[in-house]
């Protein structure tokens, strides 16, 4: 977990440098919990699961009220760290120095860079990235006069697509009766499991 958060701190360092040269620059950072279900594989009993969220967006305004950007972060669910990346939008309704309604959405990917991949002589696995998309509505709280920072509280809608892979290699290449000929040259045998996460998110943090 130390390295996880290590390589999004040098990651989340390296975008700001390069969006905070222009005057136009918007970061939002939020921490939050992801609330969902979970199936246990023996009986197929839903239970609720509660997992960590980190998410920064970083972008740039295109009007008074709308801004376009770049959200990362690191979503840490019950057996498997994902690391979503994606394109967004952030919307702002009401006055600037009240209380404003804040409206986002991000859709991209969520990858699993930080998971360890195993290949033996025997077979190989490894967990693959799929769709994610983020509809979110919150409230932006400006902060005393003077200062830029403002707080923030959300809601959103996480759908998180992902998959594993896993392949058993072949070791007598010689054809033989009622082999499948659909299997990549090499495998025995593959499978392959998708796996879909549905979560209300509930995030808290700052807009510099």
């Amino acid at each position: 977990m130390k390295v996880q958060l290590l390589v999004l701190v040098i990651f989340f360092s390296f975008v700001q440098s390069v969006f905070g040269q222009g005057k136009a620059y918007y970061n939002q950072t939020e921490f939050g919990v992801l609330f969902g279900k979970k199936t246990d594989s023996w009986d197929g009993q839903s239970e609720n699961r509660v997992d960590l969220s980190i998410l920064t967006f970083h972008g740039a305004k295109i009007s008074k009220n709308q801004v376009i950007g770049i959200s990362v972060g690191l979503d840490q669910y019950d057996w498997i760290s994902v690391f979503p990346i994606a394109f967004g939008w952030r919307g702002f309704l009401g006055k600037a120095n009240k209380p404003q309604l804040i409206g986002g959405f991000d859709m991209g990917g969520g990858f699993a860079l930080l998971e360890k991949k195993e290949k033996t002589e025997w077979y190989e696995s490894r967990y693959q990235g799929g769709l994610l998309l983020s509809p979110s509505i919150g409230m932006k709280f400006p902060s005393k006069k003077g200062k830029k920072t403002s707080l923030t509280m959300s809601l959103a809608y996480k759908r998180q697509e992902l998959g594993f892979f896993q392949g058993f290699f072949e070791f007598n290449p010689t054809p033989r009766p009622f082999t499948s000929t659909s299997l990549p040259p090499g495998y025995s045998s593959i499978t392959e499991t998708s796996y879909l996460f549905h979560s209300l998110v509930a995030r808290i943090g700052f807009i510099f």
